[in-house]
């Protein structure tokens, strides 16, 4: 089916592919984001300021081909973020175009590859992440431009080198873009000779090789780069992927992946349908293009659901989007076809632009907060650089927080603590903490963001975040060595017993404990006992790095 090209578009065709793509592109300017928000979002803006992976500036392996575009975009723009950010809108504006295009290359009729692009365009975490500083919709517009025009090598020589390219650089910006290029890239490589998929191979591998090379050289060490590269793929399997402890079993976030990933539970449920009809109609009837649509995307599905973070689905689920966007415009599309002839096109558009029309509805309103408001994070933090005197001042700054510190105020000391319940090792005078509100009681400054849909669409964190003055201490009256310090940490040593006074805590509540254990006791074989109150909690064999939360429930008020 892809040795011959596609039946040529009629001039109206033409009117109303150039109508989508102008308002499509007009549509992202909704979701342009007035600031950064995500954790993410820092790590990118800082690498504009200073490369360096071992820093996560940005996390490995380092996106080299996206910092790449917004180095060559920072020329123009008046800051890193909007640099970044200008990248992003780009790539957005090209997201209803590159859906189109895969779609035609499949062989599906105009105006179910039209639906597909609209829907892809609307559905809610593809239209919000394209407005921001985040990597997701360059990476997955390059990797369709490189799979259609693969798909197209079977019959065209330049079509397959350009593909090829295309490909090397999505990959440049995320690795597993190659498991979405994978079955395109072998097919169009059967129609091809030995000398052009020779040609190709040295395309792709030049340019990836220079595309890491140029990160490995940005961050100053192979050893370093390579080091960072491991700890992280080492994090990941022991905290995000199937391997985890506390991850759910697989069957458990199916349908977080695979049914809910458009956000919003009764569209997610209507469309899931349409995509089932869609997949049972194309078994039955052996339908190739939505083989090839599955065969496409499916290996980074399956890997996303092994291995990526449960709690960022929104994000991640935009890698093989595109495959539940043509399989939902062929459901529609299956749906109408008990019409009579002249009328499926237009019972199939009034139907997709419902689907459209009600995406547009459920995401519209959680735009216009990000797009009129600075984000809390950005905030919350530029009020404590203003407010802190680090020379009487002591601030604690929440884990999930640090990054937009040294965003705003690089220079700023800090110590780093777990949340806004975390306790300092050692504090004097006067101290702020700046952190994430939990369920705790709010004091001080409260930095809040409307959650609406907004909280379904993006990652659950920075809606609230707490500016407050920390004024619950621990003490340490016996077998504690003095605090240490070192850049944003500090800690104390122990001896074989020690004993700790908490602050009062009202009801059951959550005991979380870090400790560093020294390896001659690991080598031993030591236990830690911990006893509150007079009660054993627990008694833990030594590992090197250990945390561990413990339920428990404090001693009444003045006990």
């Amino acid at each position: 089916m892809f040795t011959t090209p596609p039946e040529p578009l009629t001039p109206r065709q033409k009117m109303i592919l150039a109508i989508v793509t102008v308002l499509g592109a007009a549509s992202r300017l909704l979701a342009f984001a007035r600031s950064p928000w995500d954790w993410d979002e820092a790590l990118f803006t800082m690498a504009l300021r200073d490369y360096d992976v071992t820093l996560h500036h940005p996390h490995p392996p380092g996106f080299p081909v996206y910092i790449a575009l917004a180095k060559v975009a920072r020329l123009f723009l008046a800051d890193d973020f909007r640099a970044l950010q200008g990248v992003n809108l780009v790539a957005a504006m090209l997201v209803f175009p590159a859906v189109f295009l895969f779609a035609r290359e499949l062989r599906m009729r105009f105006g179910t590859a039209v639906a597909a692009g609209a829907l892809f365009a609307v559905f809610p975490n593809v239209w919000f992440f394209g407005g921001g500083a985040f990597s997701d919709i360059p990476s997955i517009v390059l990797v369709l431009f490189a799979v259609t025009l693969l798909f197209r090598g079977a019959r065209s020589r330049s079509s397959y080198w350009w593909g090829t390219l295309l490909l090397a650089l999505a990959i440049g910006i995320r690795p597993q873009n190659f498991l979405v290029g994978l079955v395109p890239g072998l097919l169009a490589s059967r129609k091809r000779r030995p000398a052009e998929i020779l040609v190709a191979l040295l395309i792709g591998v030049i340019v990836v090789a220079a595309a890491f090379g140029g990160a490995i050289e940005a961050t100053g060490s192979v050893h370093d780069y390579l080091r960072i590269v491991r700890e992280h793929g080492q994090y990941i399997a022991r905290v995000d992927s199937f391997q985890a402890a506390g991850r759910p079993p697989l069957w458990r976030l199916f349908d977080r992946f695979f049914v809910y990933q458009y956000q919003g539970r009764v569209l997610s449920t209507i469309a899931s349908l349409f995509v089932a009809l869609s997949i049972a109609g194309s078994l039955r009837e052996r339908d190739r293009s939505m083989l090839w649509n599955a065969l496409t995307f499916v290996p980074f599905a399956l890997f996303a659901w092994l291995m990526l973070d449960r709690f960022s689905i929104g994000r991640f689920s935009i890698g093989y989007q595109p495959m539940f966007a043509l399989l939902l415009a062929d459901g529609i599309r299956r749906v109408t076809a008990w019409r009579a002839p002249g009328e499926r096109p237009r019972a199939e558009g009034v139907l997709a632009g419902a689907f459209v029309a009600a995406f547009c509805a459920y995401t519209i309103p959680a735009l216009t907060p990000v797009r009129n408001e600075i984000a809390p994070s950005i905030v919350a933090a530029q009020t404590m650089a203003r407010r802190l005197d680090p020379k009487s001042e002591q601030l604690f700054v929440g884990d999930s927080m640090r990054v937009f510190l040294d965003l705003v105020a690089p220079t700023l000391p800090y110590t780093r603590i777990a949340d806004d319940r975390g306790l300092p090792v050692q504090a004097s005078g006067r101290a702020w903490l700046l952190a994430e509100s939990t369920s705790t009681k709010g004091e001080g400054l409260l930095f809040r963001r409307e959650r609406g849909s907004l909280w379904n669409i993006t990652r659950r964190h920075y809606f609230s975040i707490k500016l407050a003055p920390l004024d619950r201490r621990a003490q340490f009256p016996s077998g504690w060595q003095p605090a240490e310090a070192s850049a944003h940490e500090q800690w104390r040593w122990m001896g074989e017993r020690s004993t700790t006074v908490l602050p009062p805590a009202p009801g059951p509540t959550s005991l979380f404990l870090r400790m560093d254990v020294p390896e001659e006791s690991v080598t031993a074989h030591a236990t830690i006992t911990v006893t509150l109150n007079g009660r054993v909690l627990a008694r833990i064999p030594a590992t090197a790095l250990l945390e561990r939360e413990l339920a428990v429930t404090p001693a009444p008020a003045g006990q």
